[in-house]
């Protein structure tokens, strides 16, 4: 027990969780429990004044000069120790407790136990919706992705130049021809950030900042065949399947859901379009395979993700950078598979591709 000459003074304030006053204490510490004595009995806190250290911690708010201590008996109360005679010989106590507390072991392993469950949901997700997504039809999903971009065209606004959106449809049918796939739809909008991304049902929408930033048909044509890879594996429509089973299978197990319905899942690509290692690794051999078989250099567009990779000019938190994380190789491996040394398109092409979002 603490010193009588410590326990006769008060030493602390209490802050009960019920009433807004504070209360002047003395505290000591006698089997095992924090004893709380109120300077004023007429007027006592609303809340335990007997803390069993084995149930007390310091909590985040504590700073150097004084030790801010709650219950779990009372959590919302606040004891907060300035002494500091008082707060040498209180942390340790609460520390060795926090060390040796049953409870405390088995939270952390119930935490692990979660985490192993919620990986092994996601695991099994990923494996069911890739399977899934090969089996429905080409265009599944794309009324929800319309959906989405409406939306979006009221923020940005669709890029509508005739010649422009014909020359990007033409190489884009182009492209999906050497994997056999389905024909994409191509939307630029009108958006100052360096983006591109596919979504279920075959959409692929361009920026018109990536445009401008791409700066030559040859490394424009190197983002849309990554697209275009992503579409023909059925990437966007299993990572909607994936979103979506995960938060089943959570419902599930855990009673608890993160839905925010299947646009909304739709929408989330919007700003984490992130997808597996194991899908941008496909997408990436599939636009080298594209790129080689129309005979497009691919020099320009290995420079174009060097300048993305380096860049440090705020670009802003969604870019295609960020959507598509560039494992270290992905421009030497553009270099080391591309063969060809054509443009892409015509001087014609480009240029109303350029001009698509005057």
């Amino acid at each position: 027990m603490l010193s009588d000459r410590t326990a006769r003074r008060p030493s602390a304030r209490l802050f009960d969780g019920v009433s807004a006053r504070d209360h002047a204490v003395t505290v000591a510490v006698a089997a095992g429990r924090l004893v709380i004595v109120p300077d004023e009995p007429s007027a006592p806190p609303e809340c335990p004044l007997e803390w069993p250290l084995s149930e007390s911690y310091p909590t985040a708010a504590g700073r150097a000069d004084r030790l801010t201590v709650t219950t779990r008996a009372a959590p919302e109360a606040r004891l907060v120790i300035v002494d500091r005679e008082l707060r040498a010989a209180v942390a340790p106590l609460l520390a060795a407790r926090a060390a040796e507390n049953p409870a405390r072991h088995a939270a952390v392993r119930w935490a692990v136990g979660l985490g192993v469950v919620v990986l092994l949901i996601a695991a099994a997700a990923g494996f069911a919706s890739r399977h899934a997504a090969g089996l429905l039809p080409p265009g599944w999903g794309g009324g929800l992705s319309d959906a989405t971009l409406e939306q979006l065209a009221e923020v940005y606004p669709a890029c509508e130049a005739p010649d422009g959106i014909a020359a990007l449809d033409r190489l884009a049918t182009r492209m999906a021809d050497v994997l056999d796939g389905p024909r994409p739809q191509v939307l630029t909008v009108r958006w100052d950030l360096v983006n591109a991304f596919a979504l279920p049902g075959g959409r692929i929408v361009l920026t018109s900042g990536l445009i401008d930033r791409a700066a030559s048909p040859q490394a424009l044509a190197s983002v849309l065949a990554h697209e275009v890879g992503h579409v023909a594996r059925r990437d966007p429509l299993a990572r909607v399947l994936r979103d979506k089973l995960v938060d089943i299978a959570l419902a599930a197990v855990f009673g608890v859901s993160l839905d925010v319905g299947t646009t909304g899942a739709v929408a989330g690509f919007l700003l984490d379009n992130s997808y597996t290692r194991d899908q941008e690794d496909g997408a990436d051999v599939a636009a080298i395979r594209i790129l080689n078989a129309l005979d497009i250099d691919p020099g320009p567009g290995a420079r174009f993700f060097d300048r993305l990779a380096e860049a440090d000019d705020g670009l802003g938190a969604v870019t295609w950078l960020r959507s598509h994380p560039l494992s270290a190789d992905r421009a030497e491996r553009l270099r080391r598979g591309g063969t060809g040394g054509g443009p892409g398109m015509t001087a014609e092409e480009w240029r109303a591709v350029e001009a698509l979002c005057p």
